[in-house]
């Protein structure tokens, strides 16, 4: 188990670390976060990494964004998605 967790912790289902890949949406500021996925993003980006957690995924992805200068200030936003790995293909994100 990661440094940190223990077995109580959200991530962590019977037993198993559950790790969570990040997904960045690139949105317009005309459309409304609930209109944008991965049909109508100006850009739809995958972190390199999975993180541990649900919490972990949105700090890593809000963090990702903010270090790759990802937005442009009044014309585009970001829309952070964490999956589980073994639902990628599966996964209602549009």
């Amino acid at each position: 188990m990661a440094p940190g967790l223990h077995p109580g912790c959200a991530c962590v289902r019977e037993g198993v670390l559950m790790l969570y890949q990040v997904f960045i949406a690139i949105c317009l500021t005309t459309m409304a976060p609930k209109d944008c996925d991965i049909h109508n993003a100006v850009d739809w980006i995958a972190a390199p990494e999975p993180q541990p957690g649900l919490a972990a995924c949105m700090i890593h992805g809000q963090e990702y964004v903010s270090n790759a200068r990802l937005i442009q200030p009044g014309k585009t936003y970001p829309k952070v998605y964490c999956v589980p790995p073994t639902s990628i293909g599966k996964a209602n994100i549009g």
